[in-house]
């Protein structure tokens, strides 16, 4: 009796102890799940390819080798891509593609891929002509809003019967409705859309019919087409019927619903031929003389034929807008594959780079994100300030507009520059697709998500790694260079590496902004310093050659063109005339000041008058470099005169009245002295003397005994000239050679 009751006993603490392991297997996974970060979305490999009208024998040769060589790298069933062709009709020859192309594209895409594991047709636009008939040789068939398939006989051509058992031959091979393809090559005859009492849909010709409902109940037969567009299926009866299963203008969405990975949705070229890469690298500061390095290298990279480009980025940040023409200039690579490589950092707003590419690859422990502030001036020392509310709105749209148009999670973009963004893993019930979104997204449209699990709360910028979720998400990752290399093929292959010359190294230093100013200083203080010294000597090539720098370097940079150059050369004339033609400072010398300052402040910057507020930033940045320089060169004049007559060296190059009777004997009592001043020299009208001293157009002359202050009636006169008074000014005495 104990031995039973024993037995019982313990056949109940096993089935107690079973049921509590089962209930720990089954919650276990929940509770260890609390403490784990969440894993990124589960995406398939796969790839876009364009197919743009009108389409050639060259084309398919090329596809079907990049398609093939896509399919054959698959070595496991997990592996197998899944291969979108998007349709469209072309601009020069819409449904100008004859049958023959299209025919054999056809039969690439319904029988030579078997090996992918899906094959979509997306069909944004209305698609018409022989080209519809490799867009019905796909798997599935995803169309635009607006969009539409046939009619399959070019409105200008008769309908070849001849054709009709191919056309129908390729239906039944991808198990299709045969009297839709027929429908469409057709026009002239009745399509007819049946349903039967087992809800199922066929398109049938009207003649066929009766005989179909014999052995079919039919419940409903109406034409297939809509209206008198004969031959024609619209988008929204074909999701109506089940001929396509989903409906989007974004490509982006169309990935996510079949749980594509986004680095296959650019259209890449390198699959197309042999990649012609080239290797750009982006290091350090973003700002106006990297932004016009990098766009050079883009625009020489598609003058050349490449089509694939590598942007190696380490860099902390730099200037808003520089980045952002940068992205955008990436942004209108059409045709070229542009590939990020974060080397150590895309921080800042060297984010938007990456954003703008169509693939982007971390190196091990590289970063990318933290988009909190922004530089003023670009320079060495400039430690940059936080975003204003307004900066991060703008760079928000522009980075969501980035991740829209390449295929990268909006979400995340958004995240790494608004501290208040919280990012959650969901799940679209509309796509079936599990991605990242943002709360706000979530909480406008509830009930479309499911399984929504928090991943970045509000209250910090994100920072992303190769290691966590996110960062998967937004790209992949590899250990060195070489293996990124693997990755597009191109490992032992040569890939020209463009990085800054020396001229873009003396560029970015000498548009530091201390260094643009000592140049401005250089040429501003040494112009003033010829006008006091006789001939043309150093000061002058000097300040020539410092305004020579500074322009030429600002040209090159992208902010200075050839108005400003222009008007630093009119300021130029305009004082020469005010000093040497009419002088009293006037019209001419103050028109010249102000052109030449108009000159120097629009060639530091793009625009002519700011009207956002990163240009009333970089303006007053401007006027208080300007405004540095004229004190120093106002303090350095002063100190100059003060002192440079009694240097040794410098006494002898300025402009000085010879001694009081210096060719008289010093004890001639009847020596006059120098007349200087407001002393009137009209008794001088007439008389002629002889130039001690360079006329330019001022200098001496002497009449007699007497040495006089003159000015040339012209622009220069050698010294020891003979000359004759013809005007006297008050104390202005104007003199002219005498001719022989």
């Amino acid at each position: 009796m104990k031995t039973g009751l024993h037995r019982i006993r313990s056949a109940s603490n096993l089935a107690w102890a079973t049921i509590a392991g089962l209930a720990f297997l089954a919650f276990a996974p929940l509770c260890f799940a609390q403490g784990q970060a969440p894993t990124a979305p589960d995406t398939v490999p796969g790839q876009r390819f364009l197919i743009e009208e009108p389409v050639t024998s060259e084309f398919i040769s090329q596809l079907r080798s990049a398609t093939k060589q896509l399919v054959s790298r698959a070595t496991t069933d997990d592996k197998r891509p899944i291969l979108v062709f998007e349709f469209r009709p072309g601009k020069t020859r819409p449904g100008g593609t004859d049958f023959g192309a299209a025919y054999d594209l056809a039969q690439l895409i319904s029988r030579e891929l078997a090996g992918a594991r899906k094959t979509i047709a997306y069909v944004p636009e209305p698609l018409k002509g022989y080209v519809v008939l490799p867009a019905l040789a796909c798997d599935e068939i995803v169309m635009g809003l607006r969009s539409s398939i046939g009619p399959i006989t070019p409105e200008s051509a008769n309908v070849n019967n001849g054709l009709r058992e191919l056309i129908k031959d390729l239906a039944v091979h991808k198990g299709r409705e045969p009297g839709l393809f027929l429908g469409m090559h057709n026009r002239d005859l009745d399509l007819r859309i049946v349903r039967t009492a087992d809800k199922q849909t066929h398109y049938l010709l009207d003649s066929e019919v009766p005989e179909f409902s014999k052995t079919h109940q039919v419940i409903e037969n109406y034409s297939a087409w809509e209206g008198t567009q004969r031959g024609v299926l619209l988008a929204g009866r074909a999701r109506e019927q089940g001929f396509t299963k989903l409906l989007s203008d974004d490509l982006f969405e169309v990935f996510n619903a079949y749980s594509i990975s986004s680095s296959g949705l650019a259209n890449d070229p390198s699959l197309l031929d042999d990649p012609k890469a080239v290797w750009i690298r982006v290091d350090g500061q973003i700002n106006k003389v990297k932004e016009r390095y990098i766009v050079e290298r883009l625009k020489k990279a598609r003058n050349e034929g490449v089509n694939l480009i590598f942007l190696q980025i380490n860099s902390e940040g730099g200037i808003d807008l520089d980045a952002s023409n940068i992205a955008q200039a990436l942004l209108d690579l059409k045709d070229i594959k542009t590939v990020a490589y974060i080397d150590d950092r895309a921080t800042g707003v060297a984010a938007l780079l990456p954003l703008a590419c169509n693939d982007i690859v971390f190196r091990r422990s590289a970063r990318m994100g933290n988009v909190s502030s922004i530089l003023t001036n670009g320079g060495k020392n400039d430690r940059g300030q936080a975003l204003t509310p307004e900066q991060m709105s703008s760079l928000v749209a522009h980075a969501t507009n980035l991740s829209n148009t390449k295929g990268h999670p909006a979400a995340i973009a958004t995240a790494m520059i608004d501290p208040n963004a919280a990012i959650v893993l969901a799940k679209d019930k509309n796509t079936g697709a599990a991605n990242y979104y943002l709360q706000a997204q979530i909480d406008a449209e509830p009930g479309r998500f499911a399984d929504p699990e928090p991943v970045k709360n509000p209250g910090r910028v994100l920072t992303l790694s190769a290691e966590d979720g996110m960062g998967r998400a937004m790209g992949r990752w590899v250990a060195d260079e070489e293996e990124l290399k693997g990755l597009y093929r191109l490992r032992g292959k040569p890939i020209r590496i463009d990085g800054p010359t020396w001229v873009d190294g003396v560029v970015q230093t000498l548009n530091e902004p201390f260094v643009s100013g000592l140049l401005l200083f250089i040429g501003i203080f040494m112009l003033i310093i010829e006008i006091k010294m006789p001939g043309v000597g150093l000061p002058a090539i000097t300040s020539v050659l410092a305004f020579l720098l500074f322009f030429w370097s600002h040209f090159l940079s992208g902010t200075a063109e050839i108005l400003e150059i222009l008007l630093f050369v009119a300021g130029i004339i305009l004082l020469g005339l005010e000093l040497f033609v009419f002088p009293g400072f006037g019209v001419f010398g103050i028109s010249g000041v102000l052109l030449i300052l108009i000159s120097i402040v629009m060639a530091s910057h793009t625009f002519i008058w700011p009207t956002q507020e990163y240009e009333y930033r970089q303006m007053l940045s401007t006027l208080i470099q300007v405004v540095g320089v004229l004190v120093s060169v106002a303090a350095g004049v002063a100190i100059v005169g003060r002192y440079l007559p009694s240097m040794p060296l410098f006494n002898k190059l300025i402009l000085r009245p010879e001694p009081y009777g210096a060719s008289l004997e010093l004890d001639d009592p009847m020596a006059k002295p120098v007349l200087d001043g407001e002393t009137s020299f009209a008794f001088l009208i007439g008389e002629t003397g002889r130039t001690t001293t360079i006329l330019r157009p001022s200098g001496k002359a002497r009449f007699g005994d007497l040495l006089v202050d003159v000015s040339a009636d012209g622009f220069y006169i050698e010294p020891g000239t003979l000359v004759e008074v013809v005007d006297v000014q008050g104390a202005r005495v104007l003199v002219k050679p005498l001719r022989a």
